[in-house]
């Protein structure tokens, strides 16, 4: 079960919203409320294994945010899980996300070969723009644009 500020920053009511305003959301939509909600579960423990600024406002809070200074849960927190809970349902059992994660990052198949990058995917999500989204609050993130 989906709770907010127990096991989610968001909840199915915001994600539905939230996707319903975005294009190649399709993944989504074909997913039944039971499956939206285990991927929103597993993206917010992904989020939280993130290492943030600032500390939590109670220690005996369950997740990451709110934080000391920020307060909250800011809305890019939120947008971020959503991103992160899409991404799960395309690609987060997929044969390449799987190498990804393990540091592939080349593979050659005549006379096979492999090449790892041990901090290619350490510590960031299966989405880019989640993690995009999340770079003010990490620790150590710089966002240049």
């Amino acid at each position: 079960m989906l709770e907010v500020g127990i096991n989610s920053y968001c909840d199915l009511e915001y994600a539905n919203e939230y996707f319903g305003g975005k294009l190649y959301t399709e993944k989504w939509h074909e997913a039944d409320d039971a499956t939206r909600e285990k991927a929103l579960r597993e993206a917010c423990r992904k989020i939280d294994r993130l290492a943030f600024v600032g500390r939590k406002v109670d220690t005996e809070q369950p997740l990451q945010f709110p934080r000391m200074p920020i307060g909250g849960i800011p809305n890019a927190v939120k947008a971020a899980q959503c991103e992160e809970a899409l991404a799960l349902l395309e690609y987060g059992n997929s044969a390449r996300a799987k190498a990804q994660e393990q540091g592939v990052v080349s593979l050659r198949i005549g006379e096979l070969s492999e090449e790892y990058d041990c901090k290619a995917k350490a510590g960031k999500l299966h989405s880019s723009e989640g993690y995009e989204l999340l770079k003010p609050y990490l620790l150590g993130a710089v966002s240049i644009r």
